[in-house]
């Protein structure tokens, strides 16, 4: 029913000025895997014209089981490196897959202290 909305508020609009991905690249690369995660990149730059993308960095897959059991919520079983072959690199992986769509990168954002002290 939501979809529903969604689609009938959106109208007939094929493309979007701006697309942002904040937060959400671990979530769809730990449901999904490293396809469909490259699936979603793909098919988003394909209906934007910008993107901006703040992939989550290697150790924030380490502490999602801890978020899930707080949440009183099943644990998944593909956050490990070998489950996920980009996670090891997962900026450069998103960056390498944006590239290949045409899309260039215009600037990255320094890291931030919440980043550089290892908590967030």
């Amino acid at each position: 029913q939501q979809l529903s909305k969604y689609k009938a508020f959106l109208g007939d609009v094929e493309r979007f000025d701006l697309t942002t991905l904040f937060s959400t690249t671990m979530w769809i690369h730990v449901h999904a895997g490293d396809v469909g995660l490259r699936e979603v990149l793909i098919r988003t730059c394909d209906k934007t014209d910008m993107l901006v993308v703040e992939p989550q960095i290697s150790k924030c897959y380490g502490r999602a089981n801890t978020r899930l059991r707080k949440m009183d919520r099943p644990e998944l079983d593909s956050v490990t490196s070998q489950e996920l072959s980009m996670r090891g690199n997962i900026e450069e992986e998103v960056e390498k897959t944006i590239l290949t769509c045409g899309f260039r990168r215009v600037t990255a954002a320094e890291e931030d202290n919440e980043r550089s002290s290892g908590s967030g």
